[in-house]
C-alpha cells in the first residue's frame, strides 16, 4: 500500500485535484488490485498449460512405446495416425500407412457381415470389440483382438475413431492346438473318439427334426496285428495313417471319418438319397483299403477290413445303440470270413437263424 499512500501525498500538493483525491486513490486501488487479479489468474493459467503440457506429453510417450497397435482414422476409416507398434507388427512405414484406408491390413477370410456390424456400431457412437484376421505388407496373416472408440468434437459429433489393438496370434494358434489335441486323433489327424461322438449326436439331433437318414459304418482292420508283431509298430503306425489318408479319399467333405482307437475306425454318411449309396461306399473302402501298403525299409503289406453298417433311425434311434449295432454288424463279418461288410439288419436276420 505504500505506492497508493505515495500517489495520495503527491496528488494532495496539487490544490486542483485534492477534492479528487480520494476519487482518484479509490481508482487506482481498484485498478491495482484487478492488475493482481488478472495477474495471478495468468500465472494460474500458465501454471494449468504447464500440467496440460506434461500430461500430454506423457500421453504422446504412452502411446508411442505402447505394445498395442494404435490407430486413429477419420470417419471413412483414412488413416490419420498410426504408432510404431503398428509398423513393426504390419511391415508398414508410417508414411505407407497414413492417407491409406484400414482396408490396407484387411484379410480375406472374414464375411462381410463382420464389418458391417462393426460400422454399424461405431457410427452409432458407441465402442466396438473384435476379433480381425489382418494381413502383413510381407502378406502373412495374423489375428488381433481391437477395440474401437469414435471421437466426438466439441459440438458432439464424431470426427475420428481411434482402435487400439492387441496381437493375439500366438493364442489363437495355442488354442487352435489344443482343441486339436483334445479332438484329433495325433496320429492319423482324423477326429477322436470325442469328437466322432459330439458330431454323430448333433447329426443325430438335426436328422431327428428334419427326419433325414445317415449311416455309421464301423471298421476293423483285418491282418492289422500280424503287421504289427512282424514289421513293429512303426510299421503299424504307417499303416493307420495310410487308411486314415484312404478312407478321406473315399468319402465326401460332409462326411465323418473317425478314429476310434488301436484298428478301429468309424465312418459317417450324410445326406443319404438310398441304401444303394451306402453300399457303394462300402466297396470303395473295401477296394481301397485292400490296395498294398508300402511300409518303412520297402517293404509291402496288404491288409482288409470288416465293416458293419447300421441305418438311422432304421436301426436305432439312440446313438449308443447305432454304434452298438454297426459294432455287431462288423463282428458277423469277421465272423463270416472278413474283408467284406453287412447291415445291421442282415447280421441280426442271421444271428437269429
Amino acid at each position: 500500500m505504500s505506492v497508493i499512500l505515495k500517489i495520495h501525498h503527491m496528488l494532495s500538493m496539487m490544490p486542483m485535484v485534492t477534492i479528487l483525491g480520494p476519487l482518484l486513490l479509490a481508482l487506482v486501488a481498484v485498478a491495482a488490485l484487478h492488475y493482481l487479479k488478472l495477474t495471478r489468474q495468468l500465472r494460474e493459467q500458465f501454471v494449468a498449460q504447464q500440467l496440460i503440457s506434461v500430461e500430454l506429453r506423457k500421453l504422446s510417450t504412452a502411446v508411442e512405446h505402447s505394445p498395442a497397435s494404435i490407430v486413429v482414422t477419420d470417419r471413412k476409416g483414412d488413416i490419420e495416425y498410426v504408432n510404431p507398434a503398428f509398423c513393426r507388427l504390419t511391415g508398414y512405414s508410417p508414411e505407407e500407412a497414413l492417407g491409406q484406408n484400414t482396408r490396407l491390413v484387411k484379410g480375406h477370410e472374414q464375411p462381410a457381415e463382420h464389418f458391417k456390424e462393426m460400422w454399424n456400431t461405431i457410427l452409432a457412437g458407441r465402442e466396438w470389440r473384435g476379433e480381425f484376421h489382418n494381413k502383413r505388407k510381407d502378406g502373412s496373416l495374423f489375428w488381433e483382438l481391437a477395440s474401437i472408440s469414435p471421437i466426438r468434437n466439441e459440438q458432439g459429433e464424431i470426427t475420428n475413431f481411434v482402435g487400439v489393438k492387441e496381437n493375439i496370434t500366438e493364442r489363437k494358434e495355442l488354442l487352435e492346438y489344443l482343441d486339436q489335441m483334445a479332438h484329433y486323433d495325433k496320429l492319423t489327424g482324423l477326429p477322436n473318439r470325442a469328437l466322432f461322438f459330439d458330431r454323430l449326436g448333433c447329426l443325430e439331433a438335426l436328422s431327428r427334426r428334419e427326419r433325414r437318414i445317415f449311416a455309421l459304418l464301423f471298421i476293423d482292420l483285418d491282418g492289422f496285428k500280424s503287421v504289427n508283431d512282424h514289421h513293429g509298430h512303426e510299421a503299424g503306425d504307417t499303416v493307420l495313417r495310410e487308411t486314415a489318408t484312404r478312407l478321406r479319399a473315399c468319402i465326401r467333405a460332409s462326411d465323418t471319418a473317425a478314429r476310434m482307437g488301436g484298428d478301429e475306425f468309424t465312418v459317417i454318411l450324410v445326406n443319404l438319397s438310398q441304401e444303394a449309396d451306402v453300399s457303394l461306399i462300402a466297396g470303395k473302402i473295401l477296394l481301397a483299403l485292400s490296395a498294398p501298403i508300402s511300409l518303412p525299409g520297402g517293404i509291402n503289406c496288404s491288409i482288409g477290413a470288416s465293416i458293419g453298417i447300421s441305418l438311422y433311425p432304421e436301426d436305432a434311434q439312440e446313438v449308443e445303440t447305432l454304434v452298438s449295432n454297426a459294432d455287431t454288424a462288423m463282428y458277423e463279418v469277421k465272423r463270416e470270413g472278413k474283408n467284406g461288410y453287412r447291415f445291421y439288419r442282415e447280421a441280426a436276420e442271421a444271428t437269429h437263424h
